[in-house]
Formats: structure tokens, sequence, C-alpha cells
């Protein structure tokens, strides 16, 4: 029996710390002092809420803001802190390591010193909270609050539901008067454009997500707004221009980028509009099943009756795709005013998991002029299916050398097939007809592999892309006349390397 009266007061003030987490705590019996009502009531609540905790009497001031301004025993605390934040008002003293438990909020007395109001110094981000108060709080008389334990009351902040808004054309620019559709986000809402005197222009037309709104009968000169539920947004609006837009988007320029399982395109346009990379896997345009889309939106806003400024871009990417494999892509672009245009075909390759890349030319007994090692290079042949970025890839003659000095501001990309130069930083291109478009990788050191090779028996040297070993040169040459290079058999690597012309083929088969 006296083991049951020691465990029951404790189980009782737990159900009592339990209970207050949803609803203020019962009266605690007349004559006590207790928390008569909190407000808002716990439960869900908006983000700029404020709090009010308020007393059966007047409270002891000096324990209900402390000399930081703040009130330290009656807190907002997110709930994730609530026990550590609880255990932090139930004593005199609260360090800065738990103030920063709390929500900052400013504390107000009443004028009666009844209760307390938490305005919090920002609005709440969603998510649950806990209410606390300090059960070592006293009335002016000295009573202390009724109960054990910091009480607690449950808040959770909802997300605000997102409002409608204006998304292409962008707020306080000019339109064409034959634009032929409005983007905006409605939510659930419906949502059309209006006039200044209310007369509905585009719509209306109801979520939810984002919603292209027909248009038609828009007038030069006005301004237009987009409205929701009756209620108009004078700032979600835009001026309609004397002017038509009566072409197709222009598209500048869209270089394709490609990688293992996915190609990007940036695209630079004259005119805002929605723009699709179309890829298909072979050598044609996309004409069947097999055609895969991705979809970007160019959103600007240039003046139709200005001349092109091609100030408009976007990037559109495309995963999905089969490593190591050759495929053809197309940009198409197609604007607000039913005006659309295909950019010309553009082959590329995907990059291959692992790289197959060849040392086929090593000329180690450059020719004249002098110095030697100023004609040295190393040819890199791109034997695979698919695209090689260069960037990573080193040579290893027992010390680590990269093949670029600097990191280029894009990725150098060796196409199936193509041909490579790694040299030092002094090497003289002009010694040699290398045909255009040879990328000619230059190391940091004005050497090739800081110290050149050795002209009559050339070191072994590996290719590295990463730590992985892509290529190998063995070393032990045969003995060639000077000025000729070290040839691969590309049909026959396996057969090794053999004495190649004079003056070498930078760039160009053997």
């Amino acid at each position: 029996m006296t083991r049951v009266s020691k465990i029951l007061p404790a189980v009782l003030a737990a159900c009592a710390r339990v209970s207050a987490i949803d609803a203020p705590a019962a009266d605690a019996g007349p004559g006590l002092l207790r928390v008569t009502s909190v407000e808002p009531a716990p439960g869900p609540v908006e983000g700029a809420a404020r709090f009010i905790v308020r007393f059966s009497a007047p409270m002891d001031e000096g324990m209900l803001v402390a000399g930081t301004g703040r009130s330290e025993t009656i807190v907002l605390a997110a709930a994730a802190n609530a026990e550590l934040a609880a255990a932090a008002i139930s004593h005199g003293h609260v360090t800065a390591h738990e103030r920063a438990l709390f929500v900052p909020a400013a504390a107000v007395i009443a004028a009666d010193v009844a209760s307390l109001e938490l305005d919090p110094d920002a609005p709440l981000p969603p998510g649950p909270y806990a209410l606390l108060v300090a059960s070592r709080l006293k009335d002016a008389a000295g009573h202390r609050l009724a109960g054990a334990g910091a009480m607690r009351f449950a808040f959770d902040v909802r997300a605000a539901p997102e409002r409608p808004r204006l998304i292409a054309p962008p707020s306080g620019t000019v339109a064409p008067p034959n634009l032929g559709f409005v983007r905006a986000f409605a939510g659930d809402a419906g949502v059309s454009v209006v006039d200044a005197d209310g007369g509905i222009a585009c719509g209306p037309l109801a979520g939810p997500g984002e919603i292209a709104i027909p248009c038609a009968g828009l007038r030069a000169g006005l301004i237009y707004a987009l409205s929701a539920e009756g209620i108009t947004d004078l700032d979600a609006g835009f001026t309609v221009s004397r002017c038509k837009r009566t072409q197709a988007p222009q598209i500048a320029s869209a270089p394709i980028t490609a990688r293992d399982t996915s190609v990007s395109a940036a695209v630079t346009l004259d005119w805002p509009a929605q723009v699709t990379l179309e890829v298909e896997k072979g050598g044609t345009p996309c004409s069947g099943e097999g055609c895969l889309r991705a979809v970007a939106e160019a959103e600007c806003a240039p003046d139709p009756c200005a001349p092109p400024s091609f100030e408009c871009s976007t990037v559109v990417s495309l995963g999905g795709l089969a490593p190591g494999s050759v495929y053809t892509a197309r940009v198409v672009a197609a604007d607000a005013e039913g005006h659309r245009t295909a950019g010309e075909p553009q082959r590329f390759a995907t990059l291959d998991p692992l790289p197959r890349l060849l040392l086929s030319e090593v000329m180690a007994a450059a020719p004249d002029p002098s110095p030697h090692s100023h004609g040295q290079y190393v040819e890199i042949l791109n034997a695979g299916t698919g695209s090689v970025v260069l960037d990573a890839l080193s040579l290893d003659d027992g010390s680590l050398h990269p093949l670029l000095g600097a990191v280029p501001p894009l990725p150098v990309v060796l196409e199936p097939g193509g041909r490579a130069l790694a040299v030092g930083g002094a090497f003289e291109a002009a010694r040699y007809a290398i045909p255009a478009g040879v990328p000619v990788l230059r190391a940091g050191t004005q050497r090739l592999l800081g110290h050149g090779l050795s002209e009559h028996d050339p070191a072994p040297m590996r290719l590295l892309h990463g730590s992985i070993e892509i290529a190998r040169f063995p070393g032990k040459a045969p003995a060639c006349d000077r000025g000729a290079s070290l040839q691969l058999d590309e049909s026959k690597p396996e057969a090794g390397y053999h004495c190649g012309r004079v003056g070498g083929t930078p760039g160009s088969p053997p």
C-alpha cells in the first residue's frame, strides 16, 4: 500500500501535464492561482497569430518579463524543442543557449497585470508549436501557479494557401494586343484577367495549379490585372502595347550539352516562349513513339515595339537517355501569340560510362626548330561510341599531371572519333597543320609532363579518368627518324606502336 501511495501522485501529475497540451488547465479550486484561458484556442492557428495567457489574479510582474525584455516563464517553442524549453523555464536562470530554444517574441503585460501577450517577431513557419507556462509563476500575493511542471498548449501553424498569381506576362510589363493566353497560378480558385472597369478579357478558368487563360480582344493602352473570386489584384497586372507580335520566336542559339544519361540545351530567344527539347535515338528528328520531350519556359518581357534584343533565355533538360549512344535533338519554341518555330536538328552522343580512349600518337622527337620540347604532344583518340568530357583526364608517369592547367569555362567534349592533343603550356601549334576544331589541352607546366618527353626513349605513361586507367603508352618504342612520331595501329591497338611519318599527324588519322 505504501508503494502505491508513492507512485500515484506522480502518475496523476503526468496525466495533468498531458491534458494541458490540448486545453487550458482545469479549475484548480477557489482562491488558487490558475490559468483561466489561452487565446487563440489550442489547435490550428495562422502564422501571424499572437498568444495571450490570462490568469485568475494579478501577477508578479518581475516573473512575467525578464531583464531581456522577453518572457522567460511564458514562452513559445517549436514542438521538437518543447521538452528542453519546458525544463529551461522551470528554474530561475535561463542561459543564452536555452534562450535560443524559444521563438523570439515581444512580451506585453496587460494593464491589470492579469495576462501576458506574446507577439512573435516574425510570422511562424508552418509546423507544430507548444506554448509553455512555468509552474514557478506567482501572483502579486505570492501564491504559486497550481499544478506541477510547465503547462503546455499545443498549436499547429498551417501553411497558408498559395494566392493566385500572374506568371506571364510578368507583372508590370508590356504585352502585345494579340496575346493568345495569360499564364497564371490559380490554386483552387477560378481566375480571370480584367480591365480597369472589371470587364473580363481572359477567362474565367479554374485551377488547380498553373493554367493558361485564353484571351481575346485586348485593347492597346489599357492595363489588365488578375482577378480571383471577384477580387482584382492590381499588383498582378500588365499594360497592352500598340504593337502586335506577328512573327515566330527567333532562336539565337541552343547549344547542346550531353552527359551519360541526360542532355540539356541552353536556349536564347528574342521573345518569351515555351521551349520544348525533342530528342530521338538515331540520326533523325522526332517523328514517332520513340520521341522524348522536355519543356521549360523562357520568361522575359521585351517591348513588342522595340527591335529584337535576344534577352530571353532558359535551360531545358531531359533525362532517361542511354549512355554511349547517338541521338538527334531539336529545340521548338512556341509563344503565347500562337507562333511556333523549330531549330535545326543537332546530333549528339551521350557519354560512355567508362570512356574508350587511345593514346594514338606520341611525338617525342619533335622536328626542328629548337627547343624540341615545344613541339612535343600526345594525341588522344576517342575510339568509343559516346562523347567524353576531357576536363578530368590526367597523364601519369609516376606523378600525376592534369591535361588542363586551368578549369575551362565550358566542358571540353571529345565526340566519338574525335582527336585531342595533350601538350605543355609552351607548345607551338604553328609547327603543325592541326585541323580546325581539334582541342589542344595545355597543361599547367611549360613542358609536357613537367619535364618533357625523352626524345630517344619516352617513358611509359598512363591516361587516367579520375583514378581509373583508360589508356597506356608502354614505352620501349622503336627508334625512329628525327621528327617522326610514334604511331599506334588504331585498327589493332594490341599490336603497339610503330614509326609514323616525319612531322607527325596531330589531330588527323595516320
